[in-house]
């Protein structure tokens, strides 16, 4: 029996979610974005996976498949956390950004 490793796994982050794929079987975990504080505070930034199995056998081979959806969760989550809090604070720097109000009589009014 195999037991899965962080380069088993590809991850793709977006706005809305994340998708991590089990390489060795092709198996695909998304992840969608939580937006509630009390789900963020409960299950982290990212919620519980819906996965697609690609393989023949239509499931995680022979890595333990509690191991291999552990450890997508967690990459998701850590990428999630990264990727959005990054995304979140250039978005508030630019909402926040206080920009002086044109007076009349400055562009010759």
């Amino acid at each position: 029996m195999h037991h899965p490793v962080r380069s088993d796994f590809d991850i793709a982050v977006a706005e809305a979610g994340v998708t991590v794929t089990f390489k060795p079987t092709k198996t695909i975990f998304s992840f969608y974005r939580l937006a509630g504080s009390d789900d963020v505070a409960r299950l982290g930034p990212v919620s519980p996976q819906i996965v697609r199995h690609a393989g023949p056998s239509g499931d995680a081979a022979e890595y333990p498949a509690d191991e291999v959806q552990a450890m997508a969760q967690q990459i998701a989550s850590e990428a999630a956390a990264s990727v959005w809090s990054v995304k979140d604070e250039e978005r508030a720097d630019r909402l926040t950004t206080v920009r002086p109000a044109p007076v009349v009589g400055d562009r010759g009014d």
